[in-house]
């Protein structure tokens, strides 16, 4: 077999192992690092940890906890509002100088220790674990260029800011608006659209001017550690890092970034606008590294590994404690809730679901301390645990030991010293082993993290969806997760190119061809008359629906009669079929799925009152209802709640969570327990005296829909029907094809937005169609709409009916779900802005989930029924 001259053919050879990977096989860090740290680290770190623990679980319980969902809300409401209180708190604490070394100032805690703080920190709210974690990543910047002299001034800063009472924060500005990942390896630099330069000065120092974006923390910082390049056209060849106070002429705060989740901490832009930083603010350059001996390039490579292996392993920490924290809720919940066959944490389904999220958080743990350990052995802070000197730091009075060390710290020779040790002497093998073990711990993390917030909410059924709860909290925190330090996707290659490949000449981060693409996300539908209906739904929800607030859109739509669109004709209804209702719900959903929901609910409640055959006397109030909106139950399931019950006099009493357009429809249609204990239909005029409306509910989707509870205290009803339980879960089959419909409607739109930002986004050289890993995740989420819109097509044709149509339902749900969770993945940074339509499209999905009753439960209800 020949191959063209240009061909890439791998090499495939024995290698000898050099010194410094024999030395890293015979510590069997390489099989196990937290084996080798048994020997290899100072014994009292094991105390530390246990110490670090205890601090935490304090903070816990007197600060985050008591507050954590109340900046949350507070940040919802007010996408400006910054969290200083609990800043200070942190800073009360003295949390931000506890892991700084002694002889800096600091408490001098190893930094194993942190990594167990902010997991703990992370299990009550990860926004509050990071605002604290990326401090210590501005710390860590400034640590890994070795740079005494500037460390001993700014990690002054902050034990001075301590002891005023004014926390001072450090951040990290590396990620700028169009270069997103391609900023964190040298390999990506050269074709990274990058726009902040420094320039230098003959005296030393440099004029900076360019943006940076996201940036964690820097709306509350005192220092940024800021990364720049001298050549833009060369930036791995100029990186340099600089220390730039906040106040410093010419830096400017720009917009802070409305995430959808982690709002304890800020995500800022920073803007630089010839900012003049001194001599002594360069942390390192290329000038001042002229006395080692390896390539700028590599320098730059080891500086940018040591600092992202502390920090992805940290995103690891903040992994586990959202994983686990979402377990504790959830089991905290299936204590509490009894439900008509008992406790839920009693059954074996929920039992096995904790034991699934118990397990995942375990893993997260190990994956993250993998990484740790192996940093505290030959990474970032190894020195740290150099044995004398982690004694002497341990041992000798903090004024004794800070006098000795200022004149070592103010020494050139001694930042040089460090510098050739630490980047110019790093071995390539434990540089990839600390940088390959980070990246697993990062995506591996939040992919657990994810897991559970999701097992947490099929656990909660609807009632997770409040943000009362804090369950839908955290899925919104865990998805941050895997964007930041680098998307999923990056680390994973990182991660190969580190520990999996044997024979470095195998490339990697290499673009692939653009030439490929997908057919424009369109819905196929059976043949059926009233086609019309989807080109008016489509017109609408083009051209009127993206500028029509909430009521107004609900009155426009009431103009069209969707408000009743599959009533009786004989009471003055549309009396269209499921299939008509389809396509306008599919249609909305793609544009807005509050509105989608709300006609959905309209009239799944208009169905009911048809399936429940009203009696003659029952006609003229069936005739003024049939042009309303009507109110109807969020989640309809009538086994995953109790519901109010009509007592001996007919009056209702009783509670309905989660009402769709409860705020806004004058009547509901309601399951409730009759006189005879069984499931019927009542209808209430929400305006009663004795019925008392809730405000709307913040929940995780639909945020227009008019959800509420509502309570009923004594309220005449009128009850239709004697059909029992039977006729909920025929309505549920007769239903679930618009709930499809509106998961496809969701799913269309995101994968077209997704199409277009692959297409347009230009990174590393060209757009991001270049790379294959996008191309693998678009080409995912198209399969997933095909099998979506295939079953919806067999549910209108008949080809799914009764108990297949539900099962068909909860298969199109999932997908749904996981289709937008990709498209807000291939956003990258973007897609954690709150602002960023599939960002909102991902919460949307979650809660259609539960129209027709907890994903979990209705599981279990079909199994049983089997």
């Amino acid at each position: 077999m020949t191959h063209p001259d240009d061909a890439f053919l791998p090499s495939i050879k024995e290698r000898n192992l050099t010194v410094d990977a024999e030395r890293l096989r015979e510590s069997v860090a390489d099989w196990s690092a937290a084996l080798a740290a048994v020997s290899d680290l100072p014994s009292s770190v094991r105390q530390d940890v246990v110490d670090a623990l205890e601090l935490a679980r304090r903070f816990n319980a007197e600060v985050v906890r008591p507050m954590a969902l109340q900046i949350d809300r507070q940040c919802l409401d007010d996408p400006q509002h910054i969290p200083r209180d609990v800043i200070r708190l942190a800073g009360e604490w003295g949390l931000f100088t506890l892991w700084l070394p002694t002889l800096f100032g600091g408490r001098g805690w190893n930094f194993l220790s942190l990594y167990a703080f902010l997991e703990e920190v992370a299990s009550a709210c990860v926004g509050v674990s990071a605002m604290i974690g990326v401090h210590y990543m501005g710390v860590a910047t400034l640590t890994a260029s070795w740079n005494l002299r500037l460390a001993a001034r700014v990690f002054g800063d902050v034990c001075a800011g301590e002891r005023r009472g004014e926390p001072c924060l450090l951040s990290l500005a590396l990620n700028e608006a169009l270069a997103g990942t391609d900023t964190v390896d040298t390999q990506l630099l050269p074709q990274a659209q990058l726009g902040t330069q420094a320039t230098a000065q003959p005296d030393g120092s440099y004029v900076l001017t360019g943006r940076k974006t996201y940036i964690s923390n820097g709306h509350v910082s005192s220092w940024h550690m800021v990364v720049a390049y001298e050549d833009l056209s060369q930036p791995a060849d100029t990186m340099v890092v600089l220390a730039v106070r906040a106040d410093s002429p010419g830096v400017r705060l720009g917009e802070l970034v409305d995430k959808v989740g982690q709002k304890a901490c800020v995500a800022s832009e920073l803007l630089f606008e010839s900012c003049r930083v001194p001599a002594a603010g360069v942390a390192i350059d290329r000038h001042r590294a002229k006395g080692l001996k390896r390539a700028y390039r590599d320098i730059a490579q080891t500086l940018l590994d040591y600092v992202l292996s502390c920090t992805r392993a940290g995103v690891g920490a903040f992994a586990a404690g959202t994983a686990r924290g979402a377990c504790e809720a959830a089991r905290d919940y299936a204590a509490r809730k009894v439900l008509p066959a008992g406790r839920l944490i009693e059954q074996q389904w929920a039992q096995a679901t904790l034991a699934e999220m118990s397990k995942n958080a375990s893993l997260a743990r190990q994956a993250y301390l993998e990484s740790a350990l192996a940093n505290g052995m030959g990474g970032l802070f190894r020195m740290m645990f150099f044995r004398p000197l982690y004694w002497a730091d341990k041992l000798a009075p903090a004024s004794v030991w800070r006098f000795a060390a200022r004149r070592v710290l103010q020494s050139p020779d001694a930042t040089q010293w460090f510098q050739q040790r630490f980047l110019d002497a790093q071995p390539r093998e434990w540089q990839n082993l600390i940088s390959g073990l980070a990246s697993m711990a990062k995506f591996a993390g939040s992919e657990f993290a994810m897991t559970n917030a999701n097992l947490a909410l099929d656990l909660t059924g609807a009632d997770g969806l409040r943000h009362e709860l804090g369950i839908e909290k955290r899925l919104r925190d865990a998805k941050v997760l895997q964007l930041y330090e680098g998307t999923d996707q990056l680390n994973r290659v990182n991660l190969f190119k580190c520990r999996v490949r044997q024979d470095p000449s195998v490339r990697v981060f290499v673009r692939e061809s653009e030439v490929w693409g997908l057919a424009e996300p369109a819905m196929r539908w059976p043949h059926a008359p009233c086609n019309d209906w989807l080109e008016v739904a489509q017109r609408f929800a083009d051209e009127q629906l993206p500028a029509l607030p909430g009521v107004a859109a609900l009155d426009h739509m009431h103009g069209l009669g969707w408000a009743n669109l599959c009533g009786d004709r004989e009471w003055g209804a549309q009396g269209q079929p499921v299939g008509s209702l389809c396509r306008v719900l599919e249609a909305l959903s793609g544009v807005d799925a509050s509105a989608a929901a709300a006609v959905y609910g309209s009239a799944a409640a208009h169905l009911a009152l048809n399936a429940a055959q009203p009696s003659l006397d029952e006609q003229s109030l069936m005739q003024d209802l049939s042009s309303e909106w009507l109110a109807w139950p969020a989640c309809h399931d009538i086994h995953d709640q109790l519901w109010p019950a009509v007592d001996a006099q007919g009056y209702l009493r009783g509670q309905v969570d989660m009402l769709l357009l409860g705020t806004h429809a004058r009547w509901a249609v309601l399951p409730v327990q009759g006189r005879d204990q069984g499931m019927q239909l009542a209808v209430v005029d929400l305006t009663h005296p004795a019925v008392i409306r809730g405000e709307p509910l913040r929940t995780l989707g639909l945020p227009n829909a008019g959800i509420n509870d509502v309570e009923f205290g004594g309220v005449p009803c009128t009850v239709l029907g004697g059909q029992g339980a039977s006729l909920f879960r025929r309505l549920s089959a007769e239903l679930a094809p618009a709930v499809m419909a509106m998961q496809c409607g969701l799913s269309r739109a995101s994968l077209r937005d997704a199409i277009e930002q692959a297409a347009s986004r230009q990174q590393g050289g060209g757009s991001l169609l270049g790379w294959g890993e996008v191309r693998r995740i678009l080409s995912g989420m198209q399969e997933r709409l095909s099998s979506m819109q295939g079953l919806l097509w067999a549910a209108l044709s008949g080809g799914s009916p009764g108990q297949e149509a539900l099962y068909n339902a909860l298969h199109v749900g999932r997908q749904a779900a996981a289709l937008t969770v990709d498209g807000v993945q291939i956003m990258g940074a973007q897609g954690y802005a709150s602002a960023c339509p599939q960002a909102q499209r991902m919460k949307d999905a979650r809660q259609l989930q539960c129209l027709l009753g907890g994903a979990a439960w209705r599981s279990q209800w079909l199994l049983e029924r089997v």
